[in-house]
């Protein structure tokens, strides 16, 4: 006994007609009467009486047909739930940088091609990010550090590169006309990220590239968000290293100073996107890995 022949009996004794009920469930007449007649075989109990001039149904099928409805109700609202909730909602974790400049334009277009689906976006640093996804905790993730976790699988998707700020003074000014080194520049006043940041990994990549001490840094600050670093750099608290894309604008208006950094191996990092490739990924979010993928979303090529 399966759903098929069950979905064929209530069908059939709802129609009270073989042709009708193979025409309403797209199959033929003939595999009506097959499911029909395994289902008396296994019940060993005929269900339907037949005649030249009607179809009626027995007391056995009346009762078989009473509970099989409900069955099949029960079943047609569970898959319904379940479907509902994938298909219209993905759970997006993103890093800060992520969540701030390179998730806006993907989720736009995104929603121009998929306008049915929900998306719930949680923010944490990399890490965290990571973890979820490795325990599925999120769909899909978009993180500023690649890390060796057997559940996850990492795709490149955005070139970000990262820049020495401070504040825009007389001080700075001089200060970047000298073309000061990087162990120059890390003797200033220092805001770092917390642990389990992106940014805070490159950072330290950056440092240990040209063996920099880091007992030689002027650390007087350590702050889990972006938008609390740029307003002490530009209150004149300290300096930093951070991605270009999240200073752009406030170097334009003239509230922060950019220092490039040269010649260093991690002057540039990928921002990644990342999913748990042991399980099979709901369809809407294949699409949206597909959308990522493409690399025409932002102006930067990966």
């Amino acid at each position: 006994m399966d759903f098929k022949q069950l979905e064929v009996f209530v069908r059939l004794a709802e129609n009270k007609s073989f042709s009708a009920t193979a025409n309403e469930l797209k199959i033929s007449q003939p595999t009506v009467s097959l499911h029909i007649k395994q289902l008396e075989e296994e019940l060993d109990a005929p269900l339907f009486v037949r005649s030249t001039r009607e179809l009626k149904i027995t007391l056995t099928g009346e009762k078989l047909y009473r509970q099989v409805k409900e069955l099949l109700e029960k079943k047609e609202s569970i898959v319904k739930s379940f479907s509902n909730k994938r298909k219209k909602e993905m759970i997006l974790g993103v890093s800060t940088i992520s969540a701030n400049y390179i998730m806006p334009p993907l989720i736009k277009k995104f929603n121009e091609e998929f306008p049915d689906v929900y998306v719930n976006i949680s923010e944490k640093n990399s890490a965290e990010t990571i973890k979820k996804v490795s325990d599925y905790k999120v769909d899909i993730g978009i993180v500023g550090m690649k890390i060796h976790d057997e559940n996850c699988e990492f795709y490149p998707i955005y070139k970000d590169e990262f820049v020495f700020i401070a504040p825009n003074t007389d001080y700075y000014r001089k200060l970047k006309e000298s073309n000061p080194s990087l162990k120059e520049l890390v003797k200033e006043p220092f805001i770092l990220r917390e642990d389990g940041s992106g940014v805070k990994r490159n950072t330290e990549l950056i440092f240990q590239s040209q063996n920099v001490n880091p007992a030689s840094i002027n650390t007087v600050a350590s702050v889990n968000g972006i938008e609390v670093m740029k307003q002490l750099v530009a209150r004149g608290v300290g300096t930093s290293l951070i991605s270009k894309i999240a200073v752009e604008a406030w170097v334009k208006r003239g509230e922060l100073l950019e220092i490039e950094i040269k010649e260093n191996p991690h002057q540039y990092r990928q921002l990644y996107l990342v999913w748990n490739k042991k399980i099979t990924l709901p369809t809407h979010v294949q699409e949206f890995l597909k959308i990522a993928k493409r690399g025409d979303i932002w102006d930067k090529s990966k």
